[in-house]
């Protein structure tokens, strides 16, 4: 069967979590292969400052660099067990973060304390039969340089200046979309009304962009007590 969607991650954006539920809950209930890929936030930005982020949470690449430090473990995954494994991988290092007991702090430092932390991995390889040792790879920088071609592949197919998700349809060739940005996961009915007109913009010749810059803050058990308020978070 032919791959009908990539879905191109970070496992420690939250917006990115939410919306791979919801991809996942609409490949429930329709025939799509998906196949999930690597993004790294931290890769993305390596070249610019984090000056401003750090001004809102001074933890902001700490937990970028968590994300990259999952992704290298995704990678070698990859390599030992094929590109199958990785949904299920991403869902088992994404549900250690994000099905995290809500900190005490009901403010972003308090969560983004618990994104930046550092954890250990192997209960989550071997939630999905892979080797616990995997997690020794989290450290091996060498891993970065395919991680880096994957990341810039996911953002060339949108044009450049995007972050994560990236929903790439028809593969390698098929349009690509960053988002959609969502902050609780549609399921049933409103789940497939969603992914239909999220397709029928991504595949309608020359759409290009639709766009409000308002948004809320990701429901996760992680984060309960800032759900559905206001962020300024990308």
């Amino acid at each position: 069967m032919s791959t009908d969607l990539e879905f191109f991650f970070d496992p420690v954006c939250p917006f990115c979590w939410v919306t791979s539920r919801w991809v996942i809950e609409a490949s429930r209930q329709r025939p799509l292969e998906v196949r999930w890929r690597p993004l790294s936030l931290a890769i993305l930005n390596e070249e610019t400052s984090y000056e401003e982020r750090k001004k809102a949470a001074p933890e902001y690449p700490d937990s970028h660099q968590r994300g990259l430090e999952m992704l290298r473990v995704v990678h070698a995954a990859r390599e030992t067990a094929g590109s199958g494994c990785v949904g299920d991988l991403y869902t088992a290092l994404g549900e250690l973060v994000w099905n995290s007991e809500a900190p005490e702090g009901d403010d972003f430092n308090a969560v983004m304390h618990e994104m930046a932390r550092q954890r250990d991995l192997r209960p989550a390889l071997e939630r999905v039969g892979l080797p616990a040792d995997l997690a020794d790879a989290a450290t091996e920088e060498a891993r970065d340089a395919d991680l880096r071609d994957e990341t810039r592949e996911a953002t060339d197919r949108c044009g450049g200046g995007v972050g994560t998700p990236i929903l790439s349809f028809a593969p390698p060739d098929g349009p690509a979309l960053f988002g959609p940005v969502i902050d609780s996961v549609p399921t049933g009915d409103e789940a497939l009304r969603l992914w239909d007109a999220v397709e029928t913009l991504a595949r309608w010749r020359g759409f290009a962009e639709l766009k409000r810059s308002l948004r809320s803050f990701p429901e996760t058990p992680l984060t309960a007590k800032l759900a559905r308020t206001d962020t300024g978070v990308r």
